[in-house]
């Protein structure tokens, strides 16, 4: 791994913003946030920022005056990236051992071909992330590399995440106009599946992450990150059904949501006449809204999961599902029609908090010093060489 530099800079693109972290690092490698910072009013939409010369004129400034307060210069930096189209590839590479011993340099081949046939028929797109999935010999999975084991078939899984080389070249253009190369790309939903095993020390699971525009969902084996897809809906659809069907403003339903406690929504009290204003009044039950809002979860949680057909490759039967939703109140108030409706899973709810929201670049931090162990994160400015980083990674 090559040297770090005392002070790195970390930038995180969000929908509506960025967040700015600079951290340093101890004699022992670990991370410290020492700077956060946040631009606000970003518009990206249609995979690219609207407003483009108003945030680099405001990234540019936030990155001048930290220099100037820390008493650095920042010549490259790191980032995350959430809205991207992101392609997920599981391929496997195989070689016919006929008795004898698995070597290093077998496995180098196998990643190597694997990797070069893939850039060859996706050559516009960049590998964000690459993940040593599974080993298997003679069938039988392994937890570890079977270097000096003897078989006779071995198969090795990989799981690519790979972007479009224009959205890297976009991502290039903001950051060279603030004279900042871009050195590290790393995927927002592999930070949020780290958080996962963190806090609750599990290597397996599912999660599926409802933001308020747009869903994901993520699967990683034994610290693996090896599925994503991304979904685009998010929990304002509910909200959207609830304000349809009762003929009521969206900032109403928001309201109503925020105001009503769970245990009222199982009753059939009625709405109070202050959400009308001037409209005529509807006695609509407290009770129907959950209704509203459990058939559309319903349909979510068949989408997203009970009725997915890529997770069909997956063997999830005794796999921990969690479930993550921005949205507080939706969180909060329909708690039991998200876990009734993933069923068939031991369900673990939780939800975004105050003091995450740099978690994700914090994470980054100790992964530029210390690395993942299922993974290889390439540099982006070194694209043909980065492949000989897994090897010493796999090895050391």
């Amino acid at each position: 791994m090559s040297k770090l530099k005392k002070n790195n800079l970390f930038i995180e693109i969000k929908n509506d913003k960025f967040l700015i972290v600079v951290g340093k690092y101890d004699d022992e490698l670990n991370f410290e946030i020492i700077e956060k910072d946040t631009i606000n009013q970003v518009i990206y939409k249609n995979k690219k920022i609207e407003n483009l010369d108003l945030i680099v004129n405001n990234l540019r400034k936030k990155i001048n005056d930290i220099e100037k307060k820390l008493n650095v210069f920042f010549s490259d930096v790191n980032i995350i990236i959430s809205k991207s189209h992101v392609d997920c590839i599981n391929v496997s590479g195989f070689k016919k051992l006929n008795g004898n011993q698995i070597l290093s340099e077998d496995i180098s081949y196998i990643i190597n071909d694997v990797r070069l046939k893939l850039s060859e028929s996706e050559k516009h797109k960049t590998i964000i992330h690459l993940f040593n999935t599974k080993y298997l010999l003679d069938n039988k999975t392994l937890k570890n590399l079977p270097i000096g084991l003897y078989g006779d078939f071995y198969s090795h899984q990989l799981t690519f995440f790979m972007v479009e080389d224009k959205e890297i070249e976009n991502l290039k253009t903001i950051f060279n106009k603030c004279n900042l190369n871009l050195n590290k790309v790393l995927l927002k939903s592999f930070t949020e599946g780290i958080k996962i095993i963190k806090k609750f020390r599990e290597d397996t699971f599912v999660e599926i992450i409802i933001y308020k525009q747009e869903s994901y969902i993520i699967f990683f084996y034994e610290s693996a990150f090896c599925f994503l897809q991304k979904f685009n809906f998010g929990s304002e659809i509910i909200l959207n059904d609830i304000s349809k069907i009762c003929s009521l403003e969206i900032q109403t339903i928001r309201n109503i949501i925020s105001d009503l406690n769970y245990e009222k929504l199982n009753q059939d009290l009625y709405l109070d006449k202050k959400y009308f204003e001037e409209k005529k009044f509807k006695k609509i039950s407290h009770k129907h809204l959950k209704e509203i809002a459990s058939a559309r979860i319903e349909e979510i949680a068949n989408i997203i999961f009970n009725q997915n057909k890529n997770l069909n490759n997956f063997q999830l039967k005794k796999t921990n599902l969690y479930l993550n939703l921005e949205d507080k109140n939706i969180g909060l108030k329909f708690q039991d029609a998200f876990e009734n409706h993933f069923k068939d899973f031991t369900s673990n709810f939780d939800s975004f908090k105050d003091d995450d929201t740099y978690k994700s670049l914090e994470i980054f931090g100790e992964l530029l010093s210390k690395g993942w162990a299922k993974e290889a994160i390439p540099v982006i400015n070194k694209k043909k060489s980065w492949i000989t980083r897994v090897f010493s990674g796999l090895f050391e």
